[in-house]
């Protein structure tokens, strides 16, 4: 059942960008059957009833140019949407799909339709499908009726535009175009819908964040391989000429492609030389930093550090390339390991550190870098299964601390192997657990992991933009000449630098950078989430700290495991510091847990009642002596726990 549309009225008060309407013109449109209501059901029983479309599927009128006649041969789609009642509390919205081959008389098979995506893997990933909350942002469009990928592709199909702006509705191309954040179209009611501030937390460019394969996957999840005009136009459409005609052979079929100039036509097109098409070249990064990471593996055992002799010794199970030690092989960048100060369980005091130099709590050492070893920075001997090292940490201050590792591995995309790093390459990344050392004689304790490396991983995969630090000491973890450094979020590595005390603080105890208000810290714990609620006020000169999270903020369980949120010892944790209204020299302080709760609680009735209860928000510099008593109530599985006063929803 389809239509052509023609161009409509636009709702006033709109912002409207420049040329959103130079592609105006009608557009086809699929349509629902709506003209015969009930008339068209059939009360069968109890529960069961029977639709009858208006009249036979083959008289249906068709528009000139696109063949849509009734073929019983082919593979057909019904769809459902039902939600019984907006004013009953337990309604159930339901979206359901049948696919049928009427000439069979039968059912379709599942390699005889057509599903790519699996909702819950690839969408609901990231996406939040918590449908009967109020507030929270979720996957449900159309006024919260459709929620099923199945049920969208029935309207959303590849002929498909917007008649106000001319852009495609086309599902797999207006995704691409969303997640790009570069997509704009006029909706019902003649409403805009500006896309342009979504970010995307991974590689878009990674099509396998999405389209996600597997033994479980829809039996078509592998049809992103071969080209299909819209999806290849919503990212390659940039590069057309100004004389481009507007299709994909067009594009494609032109000087700027080496593989057409070089007739290499099973580039785009899977032939037997090649069974992936253009994927070859889309997955060619993702299947080259696997390949490379499963060439390898290793961890790092708790250490041991011995005050008279200033030495830090401790194991690390290795297997790597052809048998050779990490400073043996030359594919190896690095094998980083950081040795941080712990102090309150929770690593040093950044207040020590000075602007640009974190060597007061931290040191990094490269095991991959032989000269290392001739420098007498560290020795390695070869025990069962891996190498233990002794590294010299002289004119240290701790005697305990966190070891959090990373090993980079210098790989190949024409072999999708590791090669030489003195060779044409990408760095692949491989992390491990954090481990903990401590003096003879004393129990190692590793830091409690109070967040999910996995939950991160659910919507940043292996790869977070970490570039926008430029200084030295920032960039041994952030490096700035790459913006895909994968590292452990939840490790400790993060946190060893953004903590409570002033990271951007120097000798004199005033602050840097201008980072007034609690919401715009640089404290690990209020950082991530004032991010993900979007609660921050600052924008860097080369960041805009503005993101869309997916979920809802409010749902610990997006980023904590049960268990997680028990609290325990975090009120001994120093207070949070951050830069006052009244210039660089005032320094206010935020109780830990007051702090974290803070980045979403604004109003002003919470810091009297944290208050209140032992804590302190936006006190003078001092003023927290460690009686903080949220925990009483708010701990995990209490009365008034995190996980009962907030909507989580742990998977």
């Amino acid at each position: 059942m389809n239509t052509l549309k023609e161009p409509g009225s636009v709702a006033d008060g709109q912002e409207l960008p420049d040329g959103w309407d130079k592609h105006q013109g009608p557009q086809i449109q699929t349509n629902i059957e709506t003209n015969c209501k009930t008339a068209c059901i059939e009360v069968l029983g109890h529960g069961e009833y029977r639709y009858t479309f208006s009249k036979p599927l083959d008289e249906y009128e068709q528009i000139e140019g696109l063949n849509t006649e009734f073929n019983s041969e082919l593979t057909h789609r019904v769809t459902l949407e039902l939600k019984p009642t907006n004013i009953v509390a337990n309604a159930t919205l339901v979206n359901t799909h049948f696919d049928f081959i009427p000439g069979l008389d039968r059912a379709a098979e599942a390699d005889e339709t057509r599903n790519l995506v699996d909702l819950q893997k690839s969408c609901i990933r990231c996406h939040n499908d918590d449908y009967e909350h109020a507030w929270a942002p979720k996957l449900s469009l159309h006024g919260g009726k459709r929620i099923e990928i199945e049920n969208c592709v029935v309207c959303h199909t590849s002929y498909s535009g917007d008649p106000e702006t001319g852009a495609t509705i086309d599902f797999g191309s207006m995704l691409h175009k969303i997640h790009k954040g570069d997509y704009f179209m006029i909706g019902y009611g003649g409403n805009a819908h500006d896309y342009s501030e979504i970010t995307f937390p991974a590689d878009s460019k990674s099509c396998q964040s999405c389209h996600i394969e597997g033994e479980t996957a829809p039996a078509q999840s592998d049809n992103f391989y071969f080209h299909r005009q819209e999806a290849c136009l919503s990212c390659h459409e940039k590069f057309a000429a100004p004389e481009w005609d507007g299709t994909a052979r067009g594009l494609f079929h032109s000087e700027q492609f080496p593989q057409y100039v070089e007739g290499d036509c099973a580039a785009c097109h899977a032939d037997d030389s090649n069974s992936m098409g253009a994927a070859k070249f889309h997955l060619n990064k993702e299947l080259t930093l696997t390949s490379a990471k499963e060439a390898y593996n290793f961890s790092v055992a708790n250490g041991v550090y011995d005050a008279d002799l200033q030495t830090l010794t401790f194991n690390i199970s290795y297997s790597g390339r052809d048998g050779l030690a990490p400073h043996e092989d030359e594919a190896l960048n690095a094998l980083n390991v950081q040795v941080v100060e712990n102090q309150h369980n929770d690593f040093a005091d950044v207040w020590k550190m000075t602007r640009g130099d974190l060597t007061a709590t931290h040191k990094m050492i490269n095991l991959a870098d032989a000269n290392g070893i001739e420098s007498g920075e560290f020795s390695v001997t070869a025990i069962d299964g891996g190498y233990q090292y002794t590294v010299n940490l002289n004119d240290i201050e701790y005697t305990n601390g966190a070891l959090m590792s990373h090993l980079n591995i210098c790989a190949s995309r024409d072999t999708q192997a590791a090669i030489a790093c003195s060779e044409e390459h990408i760095l692949a990344t491989l992390t491990t657990d954090a481990a903990a050392f401590s003096a003879i004689g004393d129990l190692a304790m590793p830091r409690f992991k109070s967040a999910s490396e996995s939950a991160c991983q659910a919507c940043h995969d292996d790869s977070i933009d970490l570039s926008f630090h430029t200084r030295t000491s920032c960039g041994s973890c952030h490096m700035p000449d790459s913006k895909e450094q994968p590292l452990s979020l939840t490790d400790g590595s993060c946190v060893s630098c953004h903590k409570g005390q002033a990271l951007h603080a120097v000798a004199d105890g005033a602050f840097k950078g201008s980072r007034v208000g609690l919401e715009n810290s640089l404290d690990y714990k209020v950082m991530i989430h004032t991010l993900h609620a979007n609660k921050r006020t600052k924008v860097n000169s080369n960041r805009n700290e503005t993101i869309t999270f997916t979920k809802h903020y409010g749902d610990c369980g997006s980023c904590h495991e049960k268990g997680q949120l028990t609290l325990e010892h975090t009120a001994a944790l120093p207070a949070v510091l951050n830069q006052g209204e009244n210039g660089s020299d005032d320094i206010r302080e935020y109780s830990p847990i007051a702090a974290a709760c803070g980045s979403c609680h604004t109003k002003d009735s919470f810091g009297a009642h944290v208050e209140a209860n032992g804590g302190v928000f936006g006190a003078p510099l001092g003023s927290y002596t460690g009686s903080e008593s949220c925990a009483t109530c708010h701990a995990e599985g209490n009365s008034f726990g995190v996980d009962t006063v907030h909507p989580v929803n742990y998977k």
